[in-house]
């Protein structure tokens, strides 16, 4: 148990200073770090993924008030995007963490796999974004479906949907820091909604993990967050002193380091 304990909360730390760095919410640590902790006490591939991705959801709802707060001070968060997108970006959550409920945890990470590793690439080898637009689109619809599926797919993954939104925003001529500040923002607006399906879905698993509302686990939550909130501060902080060529390449590193892990332990151990 003190093992645990002390794992979560590393994993906190290093997951709350990557909400402030990348606007990700941390989900890229705590997702994995969560599911091969769960593995290794006996659970299955279903109840463990269905849990690591939900309480990675409730704790970024936590370090992302964290990282909001500071992202706000540094002028980097852009209100206008935010009132465009909140919309599609909640009902992409609630449809999203509907579905992920719904199927197996072995094609979660798949899921998972496959969308980080696309995003990890694009991220290491593209140094300078693709400018399609000189900003977000005028049309309602269009940023209606842009902001859902960015949240449909990180709830996915249980992530705080930077790894969509902030290349998503900088191919709208959207400077990076501007961008992950912005993304912060999205990530408390994924984590809520999907965290509170994945409570509502998760009361019919009778094999679900002790300490747990649903399919989110309030232990982890409440280790991880507890330090998690103290590192998106500097996170936030450190990213606006780092050139986007820099950001952009630590979440590939990330990325690939995710993907990596649960590959080695899902198809090759």
């Amino acid at each position: 148990m003190t093992i645990l304990i002390i794992i979560f909360l590393l994993t906190g730390l290093l997951s709350g200073f990557l909400a402030g760095l990348l606007g990700v919410g941390g989900g890229i640590i705590i997702v994995p770090t969560t599911y091969f902790v769960l593995l290794n006490l006996g659970y299955s591939i279903d109840n463990a993924m269905h849990v690591a991705i939900a309480s990675s959801l409730g704790i970024i709802c936590f370090t992302s008030i964290s990282s909001i707060r500071s992202h706000i001070f540094l002028g980097n968060v852009d209100t206008i995007i935010v009132r465009k997108w909140v919309l599609g970006i909640i009902i992409g959550s609630l449809l999203g963490s509907y579905l992920a409920s719904n199927i197996s945890g072995e094609i979660l990470v798949i899921i998972f796999v496959i969308l980080a590793i696309a995003i990890a690439i694009n991220m290491a080898f593209q140094t300078n974004p693709i400018i399609i637009l000189k900003n977000v689109p005028s049309s309602k619809l269009l940023n209606f479906f842009i902001s859902f599926f960015i949240s449909f797919l990180s709830v996915l993954m249980g992530i705080g949907g930077g790894s969509f939104s902030v290349p998503t925003l900088t191919m709208f001529s959207i400077k990076i820091h501007r961008a992950v500040g912005t993304s912060a923002v999205f990530g408390f607006f994924i984590a809520l909604p999907g965290a509170i399906i994945f409570m509502i879905t998760g009361n019919v698993d009778e094999n679900i993990t002790k300490y747990s509302l649903g399919y989110v686990n309030l232990a982890i939550v409440a280790l991880v967050s507890i330090t998690s909130i103290f590192t998106a501060n500097i996170g936030a902080k450190i990213s606006s002193k780092i050139n986007k060529i820099t950001l952009r390449r630590i979440f590939a590193i990330f990325l690939l380091f995710t993907c990596t892990s649960l590959i080695i332990e899902h198809y090759i151990i």
